[in-house]
């Protein structure tokens, strides 16, 4: 992975020291192997810092290709490069590399913008064509990595960070308070869109092409289906988890650096860990953070030891106390993150990848399984709800009725409401209802058909895009390491997509039998007591919950947070009432309170204001 950043003028130009400073500093956190610029030396400046991964010796970027036509800049990897290569080169590609790098180049000379149908992988690339006087940018499909842009007086500027526009003409640094409530209510901004006003994101498996003085062109070449429902035995199903999975998993061992994993011992890590060692040969170092200690010992670490025994695989743990570490790591994590960010196990998976970084490069991760197999508690719920939806004895009957499938409107409708509660009108600033339209428009496009599909949709694009994507890209790249995420691999995406929610959701009463599938199938490989066990997670015991609810420094910190958001212009008190309520089911014993996700959103929106000194001194304009 890398960082990327460049510009296009309008006229033939040199661009200002100043600028191209900026772009390398910014990313410079992301790739520290190596950097480089290029320049047509009339409009088109492209600049990149690496994090070697793969050609260690001739991947260096900018890249141009062999015929002198096209020049790039690429974060990420293409997993299935290797069999790509192979193909374009029966197809006439010449390479002169052993990069991945170079197959996009040689891909997009053959197929043009339609070559990122082929790939594999995470990635934001931009591509200068010479020929054509074009910059061609893409994401990928789920928005793995990031690809921001803003006009800056003549110049048309993109970067894989927020913080390179810093300092460039006209550039305000104005926050957008619509943007900002939005995030507060679904935990990631409005797509296309950032924190900031002038600032915008290429939305996930989207392009666009940008020529000197035009706006650019963005087209969508991927969206999720929810609408391609099949039936199939249970026999075939846990086939086609093991064919995808077992692939997914071997193209990311695909590096010449050394590669571990994340480990919780849950269903996740673990068979990944399962499918590497056992069907892949791979014994693959495993680390886990968390807070153990002799007389408050963490189930979910003892349950990780045990998996990592049965499965023979060298584990290590890193002891995190919470108490003394959470914000000092918190804000040291916060200052690579450049719009806010909702998820403060930032802190302690920074500390993680930290300590992983002396092992290997790469690390893989079991992200993504929970959104796309509903294995959270409570998601349980949404089976009942989608069987409720029809009469009874209409239920068994739900999967041939067209409309059963299909009521994305019905289903916007119902999402839009929650939105629209928690969402104020701010003038001057991106109305209320452009953000919603946003919303059932792309719920409509990808055929959401019940609600366990709406909260896979609302997971992936909004919930835990941070957690899923934002914290890998940003902390991994901190520490200098790649993360990987096996079960975000589009072609398992889409099988979930197209899969029955009774292979997801086993009991609307018991949510031991969420994510049901990937339990049975990681069942064949360890305890029945390891594979069945409840839902934890990585870092289950350390208990920040707790400590908002009762320490006087977690409150003390609460409140100097919701101050900074006073001070941009947002509604503190929305979050202290969240922060109120919470506290008092935590005194009485609740475990998961419901208010939690807005009392954190509160605390993390105002802690990345006061990291990034915004707060009171940096108020936000209405127009």
């Amino acid at each position: 992975m890398c960082g990327i950043a460049g510009c296009l003028t309008r006229e033939f130009a040199p661009l200002p020291a100043a600028i191209g400073s900026r772009f390398k500093q910014a990313i410079a956190y992301r790739g520290r192997d190596g950097n480089g610029e290029w320049t047509d030396g009339r409009q088109a400046h492209l600049f990149h810092s690496r994090l070697s991964i793969v050609a260690l010796d001739d991947g260096a970027q900018p890249m141009k290709d062999i015929d002198d036509r096209l020049t790039i800049v690429f974060n990420g990897e293409i997993y299935n490069y290797v069999e790509l290569r192979a193909e374009y080169e029966k197809r006439g590609a010449r390479f002169h590399t052993s990069s991945d790098t170079e197959v996009i180049l040689e891909g997009y000379k053959l197929k043009g913008a339609s070559v990122v149908n082929d790939f594999i992988g995470m990635f934001a690339f931009a591509i200068w064509d010479e020929a054509r006087r074009e910059l061609f940018l893409a994401r990928d499909r789920l928005g793995k990595k990031p690809l921001y842009w803003t006009d800056a007086g003549d110049r048309f500027c993109f970067a894989s960070t927020l913080d390179a526009f810093t300092g460039l003409p006209g550039w305000t640094g104005e926050l957008s308070r619509g943007a900002l409530d939005f995030y507060a209510a679904v935990g990631s901004f409005p797509l296309g869109l950032t924190a900031f006003r002038q600032a915008r994101s290429l939305p996930p498996g989207a392009t666009a092409v940008v020529r000197p003085g035009a706006d650019p062109i963005i087209e969508r070449y991927w969206r999720l289906d929810f609408s391609r429902r099949r039936a199939m035995s249970w026999k075939a199903a846990l086939a086609e988890y093991e064919e995808i999975l077992t692939d997914a998993v071997r193209l990311r061992l695909r590096a010449d650096v050394p590669v571990a994993l994340t480990f919780s011992g849950g269903v996740d890590s673990g068979t990944i860990a399962a499918v590497a060692s056992r069907k892949l040969e791979t014994r693959l170092a495993c680390f886990t953070v968390d807070y153990h200690t002799e007389t408050d010992p963490s189930e979910e670490t003892l349950g990780a030891r045990e998996a990592a025994r049965q499965l023979g695989l060298d584990w290590h743990f890193l002891h995190f106390e919470y108490a003394d570490e959470l914000f000092p790591a918190l804000d040291a994590a916060l200052a690579a993150v450049d719009q806010p960010f909702n998820n403060v196990t930032i802190s302690y998976s920074q500390r993680l990848y930290d300590a992983i970084r002396p092992h290997a490069k790469v690390v893989l991760s079991g992200n993504g399984a929970d959104e796309i197999f509903l294995g959270y508690r409570g998601n349980e719920d949404l089976r009942r709800r989608d069987s409720a939806a029809l009469p009874g004895p209409l239920r068994r009957l739900s999967r041939f009725l067209p409309e059963q499938r299909r009521k994305s409107s019905r289903l916007a409708a119902y999402q839009l409401d929650y939105l629209r509660a928690n969402l104020r009108s701010y003038p001057g600033d991106i109305p209320v209802e452009e953000m919603l339209d946003g919303v059932a428009r792309e719920i409509d496009a990808c055929g959401v058909g019940g609600y366990g599909d709406l909260y896979t949709f609302m997971a992936l694009n909004y919930y835990t895009c941070d957690a899923n994507f934002r914290m890998p890209d940003i902390a991994g790249l901190q520490a200098q390491v790649e993360v990987r995420s096996p079960f975000l691999d589009h072609r398992m995406v889409e099988f979930a997509a197209r899969l029955p929610i009774r292979f997801k959701i086993g009991d609307i009463d018991n949510a031991t039998y969420n994510k049901l599938l990937p339990k049975r199938y990681y069942a064949r490989h360890v305890a029945d007591d390891l594979a069945w066990a409840d839902k934890k997670g990585m870092g289950w015991n350390i208990r920040f919950g707790d400590s908002f609810a009762r320490d006087p420094d977690f409150r003390s910190a609460y409140e100097g947070a919701l101050q900074a958001v006073a001070g941009v212009g947002l509604d503190a008190e929305r979050f202290r009432g969240a922060w109120d309520a919470f506290t008092r089911d935590k005194l009485a014993g609740v475990l998961f309170p419901p208010t939690g996700g807005v009392m954190m959103a509160g605390f993390m929106l105002g802690r990345w204001l006061q990291v990034h000194d915004r707060g009171a001194a940096r108020p936000v304009a209405d127009v």
